[in-house]
């Protein structure tokens, strides 16, 4: 299990192994990777391979209390799965530490993980059924959404006033959580939550302690109906603690990227940064609406990039299932880019009892969390 000191070596291993695809991104977590583990209502494990005194291998799973089926169920998402490059083909290594992770016999009754779907070596190799691996079964496709932020001020009052608008024509208002009670807000969350595969349990309590992570109440937007809570979006930025840095870019992408940002300046698309750069990113997430019409949901994302304007963010990031009519809404209204992760069950084959299959609820865990 990893330890204080290896905070060092840990964080090397993230810097120096990115995930491979047409974006080549490592996800890091500097200046100190334990500064985030574990976030409110998570247990985290970490596990380490060492070849003498080097960590060359890890793993992390992270247990919460997320909806199955509209049940509440604690359930563990595998993550942060890096292999030094010098031992490039070495399964027998991730072998040892999936069969290290059943030996922990954790309290979840079931496993998930992501995969960003270009990331065909890592789909290979987890596909393949190796022996001693755990069983991946597809589960659906998560889009992430990446949209620009405005760049003046001029541009955030704009849009600020359009939704604004938009939602007084509808007899709603905006305000944010900072005027409300952390645990009538849970309770919302817990309604739209239920209806979703994945989603979050929260209570008022972890919400609160959000703020220790960088998500104050203040930074989570609502629009009311009356005093009813019908819809919720958060701007959280966690660049305190976890970064995504550009290593790279595919051959044909590093020919086109020239190309692409000059039209992205044009049509309003985000721009492909300079290898190196961390993004100066925020994810919206926790997110729900209480009905099904994808309206406010838009109006309160327009109300998060006006005010992300003026906290050193050049983009918001959001998860979502292809399946979702806020999808579709959100690609129209706004000039984005999209990437697609493969949502994974991981089930170990020894394991006593198979986890009982999802409905057809859409997919929503938190992108925040993943």
């Amino acid at each position: 299990m990893a330890r204080k000191e290896d905070d060092a070596a840990i964080r090397r291993l993230l810097r120096d192994n990115p995930m491979e695809g047409d974006i080549v991104l490592s996800f890091e977590r500097e200046p100190d990777y334990f500064r985030g583990t574990p976030l409110p209502g998570s247990d985290d494990q970490t596990i380490l391979a060492f070849e003498g005194n080097h960590v060359v291998c890890m793993g992390r799973c992270s247990t919460r209390t997320r909806y199955l089926n509209g049940r509440p169920r604690r359930v563990a998402y595998l993550s942060e799965l890096r292999l030094d490059r010098r031992f490039a083909g070495r399964a027998d290594i991730v072998r040892r530490g999936y069969q290290f992770f059943e030996q922990l016999g954790g309290s979840a009754d079931y496993y998930f993980t992501s995969i960003a779907s270009d990331n065909e070596r890592s789909i290979r190799l987890l596909e393949r059924g190796l022996p001693g691996f755990p069983a991946y079964s597809v589960l659906g496709e998560l889009k992430t959404v990446v949209i620009p932020v405005p760049s003046s001020s001029a541009g955030a009052k704009r849009l600020h006033d359009r939704a604004s608008h938009q939602l007084r024509r509808w007899s709603l208002r905006h305000t944010t959580a900072a005027a409300h009670e952390p645990d009538h807000l849970a309770q919302f969350l817990n309604r739209a939550g239920e209806r979703r595969q994945l989603a979050s349990s929260w209570t008022g309590e972890e919400l609160a302690r959000l703020g220790e992570f960088g998500l104050d109440l203040a930074d989570i937007h609502l629009v009311l109906e009356g005093d009813k809570i019908v819809g919720c979006v958060a701007i959280w930025d966690q660049r305190l603690f976890r970064q995504t840095v550009i290593r790279g870019y595919s051959r044909k992408l590093s020919l086109l990227r020239p190309w692409l940002n000059a039209s992205a300046r044009i049509f309003g698309f985000p721009r492909l940064p300079v290898p190196g750069s961390a993004l100066a990113h925020a994810f919206l997430s926790p997110f729900a609406v209480c009905s099904e019409q994808p309206s406010i949901f838009v109006n309160l994302v327009q109300l998060c990039l006006a005010c992300a304007s003026s906290k050193d963010i050049e983009y918001v990031t959001l998860g979502l299932d292809a399946r979702e009519p806020a999808f579709a809404a959100i690609c129209k209204t706004f000039s984005c880019r999209v990437y697609s992760s493969r949502l994974y069950q991981v089930h170990w084959l020894r394991a006593k009892a198979r986890p009982e299959p999802l409905d057809g609820r859409p997919l929503l865990p938190e992108i925040a969390f993943l």
